[in-house]
């Protein structure tokens, strides 16, 4: 028979079960599965992985947000390869967002929306490249090149090189 207080618990339910991280619903039996998966023949290596995939599930579970959203759709059911890529893409998000707001920040978040680490390389590669143009070349060479790539640096190098 159903009370109000049920009614409304299974209607609470219905609303956030979907909501729940997906890592709070994972059960012992993915995790066997997935240790079997990857060492099939080996009990030791298989115990051992239930045991870091365990520990990697509690510390995902301690995380939020969209980083570890994503995560979990590019990683599960490795639960420490989710943990990974959640803690790399909230380390370069911090460093990402204490960039400098200019061309090169613009174009690496156009270029890798919501992957904080390419985002990071992505800067860090063109400015090296800008500054190794700026402090390397002059010259018809560099503009024509300039013209070409426009803030492309990497490739504005590559071409003065290839020129020269």
């Amino acid at each position: 028979m159903r009370t109000p207080a049920t009614s409304l618990l299974y209607l609470a339910l219905l609303l956030f079960l979907p909501l729940a991280p997906v890592a709070a619903l994972a059960d012992e039996s993915a995790l066997q599965v997935h240790c079997q998966n990857e060492w099939p023949n080996d009990v030791e290596m298989r115990t051992f992985c239930v045991s870091e995939q365990r520990q990697a599930m509690k510390a995902l579970a301690k995380l939020s947000g969209p980083n570890r959203q994503r995560c979990e759709g590019e990683w599960l059911p490795d639960f420490q390869m989710a943990l990974h890529c959640t803690k790399e893409q909230n380390a370069s998000q911090a460093v990402v967002a204490s960039a400098p707001n200019d061309e090169i920040s613009a174009r690496c978040a156009r270029e890798w929306p919501s992957e904080y680490d390419m985002q990071e390389h992505c800067a860090k590669e063109r400015r090296a490249a800008k500054g190794n143009i700026e402090r390397n070349y002059s010259g018809a060479t560099r503009k024509a090149c300039e013209r070409e790539w426009g803030t492309e640096y990497e490739m504005v190098e590559h071409c003065i090189e290839e020129k020269e």
